[in-house]
């Protein structure tokens, strides 16, 4: 159920031209004296399990504002690959972040492009440790402690599902390696093959307090719930 790798590339736009504007923001093109923005954090878009059921692969080409505090503006698909990828891969560049352009030395909003290569054949990494249902994993009983959260991610609302109005608890059951780190995880209930995705990865970037037994961490399985509901529009 691993989703596909994201190649991910930036290719910024050369060209200059006089300003245009995006609220009352002037937007410049790199050239002519205005730098070019320089990614300081990318967001992977999730790969949709109708993009990956029909065997879509290739670079989805987006163009958006780099605002002067490096933040992502306005933005929007240039070349699609499948309707499904087109909101995922806006969602993931609305949370990147730049080192801001410059013009004369001071930041200044620029246009720039985005190209994001989505690739079926590199496959993510299988997970590490020892399954969730190996002898070797313990469970939190006789003396083996519970894991406790260290640090939570919120999953995203996958689009597919959005679109869908799908709601609902996905259930999981994963370890908790003795380093703290999340390994193999399963399903047990599932609710929307987009939305089971999303919280597995979602609780791949989990830490934890590892279990211990006698003192010494050890893998230890747990349950975690994550429930995905659509706020009411206002």
């Amino acid at each position: 159920m691993g989703a596909s790798n994201l190649l991910i590339a930036v290719a910024l736009g050369l060209s200059a031209a006089s300003p245009t504007y995006a609220g009352q923001e002037e937007v410049y093109r790199p050239g002519n004296g205005v730098t070019a923005p320089v990614v300081e954090k990318k967001v992977k878009p999730d790969y949709t399990s109708e993009a990956r059921a029909a065997g879509v692969e290739g670079v989805m080409m987006l163009e958006c504002v780099v605002r002067a505090d490096g933040t992502v503006g306005e933005g929007r698909v240039v070349k699609s690959l499948h309707p499904s990828l087109n909101m995922e891969a806006l969602r993931a560049l609305a949370d990147w972040r730049f080192k801001p352009g410059t013009k004369d030395g001071k930041p200044v909003a620029v246009r720039v492009e985005i190209e994001m290569s989505f690739s079926l054949q590199d496959a993510e990494p299988p997970h590490r440790g020892p399954a969730v249902d190996s002898p070797e994993v313990f469970i939190a009983v006789n003396g083996v402690t519970t894991p406790t959260v260290v640090r939570e991610v919120k999953p995203n609302y996958a689009f597919t599902a959005l679109r869908d109005q799908v709601q609902g608890l996905v259930q999981m059951k994963c370890v908790v390696l003795p380093d703290g780190t999340v390994g193999d995880v399963k399903v047990t209930q599932s609710v929307h093959p987009d939305l089971d995705d999303t919280a597995v990865r979602t609780l791949r970037q989990w830490t934890f307090t590892p279990g211990t037994k006698d003192g010494v961490a050890v893998p230890v399985r747990i349950d975690v719930d994550m429930f995905f509901a659509i706020a009411p529009r206002k």
